[in-house]
């Protein structure tokens, strides 16, 4: 009996130690032309990054973790822990910080901008599937600006 609860017990402690492992991600934005605010976000979710990144003026709560910080030309570099999972990253640049990402009259973006993978979308944002990436380990990731 001794045997089988201290089995059981090793068991909860290794599954529980798997399911909170964290991760170091390091994101590292290249080639930014002008200094300006980076806005970015990290989504463990579909539904999310396709409502932030597909609509306008929608309420921007549904991200893992966001980073806003001021950046200079060339590149930025942010470390992050993140908990096991698969997770997305959507950013933009704004150069004239006035908090939202220019559009012409096309509605193509006229300020910089990137997500995971270099994913790029047909007529649009790309889908989570093309930007998703499985966090298991540390990672290193570089996102090149449009």
């Amino acid at each position: 009996m001794k045997v089988r609860i201290l089995f059981i017990s090793l068991v909860l402690l290794v599954v529980t130690n798997t399911i909170s492992q964290t991760f170091k991600l390091k994101i590292e934005i290249e080639n930014i032309e002008q200094k300006g605010t980076v806005y970015l976000a990290i989504y463990d979710n579909s539904t999310s990054f396709d409502q932030d990144n597909k609509n306008k003026n929608v309420n921007k709560n549904r991200w893992v973790k966001s980073i806003v910080e001021v950046v200079n030309k060339n590149s930025f570099t942010k470390n992050v822990e993140l908990k096991k999972g698969v997770y997305a990253i959507s950013l933009f640049v704004d150069s004239n910080n006035n908090k939202i990402i220019d559009k012409n009259l096309l509605g193509i973006p006229t300020e910089q901008y990137g997500f995971s993978n270099n994913a790029t979308g047909f007529l649009g944002s790309p889908s989570y599937n093309d930007a998703s990436f499985n966090l298991i380990n540390d990672l290193n990731i570089k996102i090149s600006l449009k």
